[in-house]
This record gives structure tokens, C-alpha cells and sequence, in this order.
């Protein structure tokens, strides 16, 4: 009679150890997202730029007639250092209607904001399509 109360209570507690083992497991697997999902992602080096564009009378580099109107776009922005290690020869990268144009910082220390102009692209677009191709440095 005993034999029999002992293994039961010992079937009882392997499912109460396997509820609790699952409860906890499920707990540190939702800790864990949570935390992964609450946690701020700081870029190494953080990059924004705005196109601006001028509109410009004459002739425009591709076309050998006078058009009524050209642009000339640049993009300006600002470009932070998040390493927390100075940084040297940054060379930003844009593309501006089709062309690629670049910026160049040579000193950046550790947090330091710095603003940034590309080199000018001359477009027959108004509102020409630009993208942020990357960055490289020393």
C-alpha cells in the first residue's frame, strides 16, 4: 500500500518539477526578448542629410540645347561619432539622380557632430530621387 501512494506522489512530483522547469524556461525566454526589444540601438556613426536643391538658368551638362531650367542639388547633413575612439578621412556617399557624390571629414572625435555639404550634381529634376550609399574611413 505504501509502494503504491510513494510512486504516485513521486509522478506527481516529476510533473510539478517538468511545469515548473517550462515556467521557468518560458519566463527567460520572454525576459530575454523583452530585453532585447527594450534596448536602444546606437549607431557606431550616425549619418542625416537633407537634399537642397537650386534651380539654375543655361544650359544643362547633358544636353546640348538651352533648357528652360536646371537644378543643381546637394545634400547637407550632419555625421556623429558613437565609437568613442576618434576617427579619421571619413568619406560619405550619396547618389543624387543616377550620380554619385561624396563628402569629406578628416577629424572626427569621440561624440563630436559635425555638419557636412556633398559636392553639387547638376539634374534636370526638380525633386531628383537620392540615396545614402555608405561611408568608409581610416
Amino acid at each position: 500500500m505504501f509502494t503504491s501512494q510513494r510512486t504516485e506522489i513521486i509522478k506527481k512530483c516529476k510533473i510539478v518539477v517538468r511545469f515548473l522547469a517550462i515556467l521557468i524556461l518560458l519566463g527567460a525566454i520572454g525576459a530575454g526578448i523583452y530585453y532585447l526589444l527594450s534596448m536602444e540601438v546606437v549607431d557606431d556613426i550616425k549619418v542625416t542629410g537633407k537634399l537642397q536643391i537650386s534651380q539654375q538658368q543655361g544650359h544643362y551638362v547633358n544636353t546640348p540645347q538651352v533648357s528652360d531650367a536646371s537644378y543643381f542639388a546637394v545634400v547637407e547633413g550632419k555625421i556623429r561619432n558613437n565609437l568613442g575612439k576618434p576617427i579619421k578621412n571619413v568619406f560619405i556617399k550619396y547618389k543624387i539622380a543616377g550620380q554619385e557624390t561624396s563628402a569629406t571629414v578628416f577629424d572626427l572625435a569621440p561624440g563630436q557632430e559635425i555638419n557636412f555639404n556633398t559636392r553639387g550634381v547638376n539634374t534636370s529634376a526638380s525633386n531628383p530621387e537620392y540615396d545614402f550609399v555608405g561611408l568608409c574611413y581610416d
